[in-house]
């Protein structure tokens, strides 16, 4: 048997050639180390925690001064033209927002879409007399809105579920109804007043017809000719026109 010293301990080779490690520190030290970590602990919870303090910042989305009508979760696709297939825009929640009443009366709306996780914008358009809106099914709605990228008319295509589908259907349709009403009644208005200066300018036009008639109508007799002939030379103060 073969013994090696170390620091605090001994290695000890038995006859069997098996390495035993015997601990030759001495005795209380387990205590003075078990007594050093709990005072250390405590030491280090009795410092009291450093608070941040987060100032609250404003969020502005720029929709502060609009009624949302409609919130749904959804998905948003757009049409390809080129490859004739629908492409997904994102996922994320989209909002009907009423907007404040433009100066001719009528209420303006939009629909405002953002990505889900980034919030990043991925539809933001109004709604006008001519946009077209159609259920494809229970789930999905295609519409005729502006594209953020190009500011162009494409074909998008919302899918969310039956419920949520038929309350945004509804609230588009019902302000699609009221802007075309609006148009017509505006087209209207405007063609009766169109046609009623017509009417004024054909009055003012055969009055003076009728003005110029009267005064040119030739005398009866050879008399009142003569007359008439003497009346209608200029006078010699004033030039003869070219």
């Amino acid at each position: 048997m073969s013994t090696v010293q170390g620091k605090g301990n001994s290695t000890t080779l038995s006859s069997r050639g098996v390495w035993k490690l015997e601990d030759q520190r001495p005795q209380g030290m387990d205590s003075i180390e078990n007594t050093s970590v709990i005072e250390s602990t405590a030491a280090f919870s009795s410092i009291p925690a450093r608070k941040c303090l987060l100032e609250k910042i404003a969020v502005i989305t720029g929709e502060e001064a609009e009624l949302n009508v409609v919130k749904i979760n959804c998905k948003l696709f757009i049409f390809n033209n080129t490859t004739q297939s629908w492409m997904e825009r994102g996922r994320g929640t989209l909002r009907l927002n009423d907007m404040a009443r433009s100066d001719c009366g009528t209420l303006q709306s939009r629909l405002i879409m953002r990505h889900q996780g980034s919030l990043r914008l991925i539809l933001n358009s109004r709604l006008w007399a001519q946009m077209e809106i159609q259920k494809a099914n229970q789930k999905n709605l295609q519409m005729t809105a502006i594209d953020l990228e190009d500011h162009s008319i494409k074909i998008f295509l919302i899918q969310a579920s039956a419920k949520d589908t038929g309350y945004l259907y509804a609230a588009i349709h019902h302000r699609l109804i009221a802007l075309r009403s609006f148009l017509k009644q505006k087209d209207v208005n405007q063609g009766g007043h169109h046609s009623e200066t017509v009417l004024k300018q054909l009055i003012y036009d055969s009055c003076d017809e009728d003005d110029e008639d009267e005064l040119i109508q030739l005398p009866k007799n050879r008399s009142e000719h003569h007359c008439y002939s003497e009346s209608l030379k200029a006078p010699a103060s004033l030039p003869w026109m070219l």
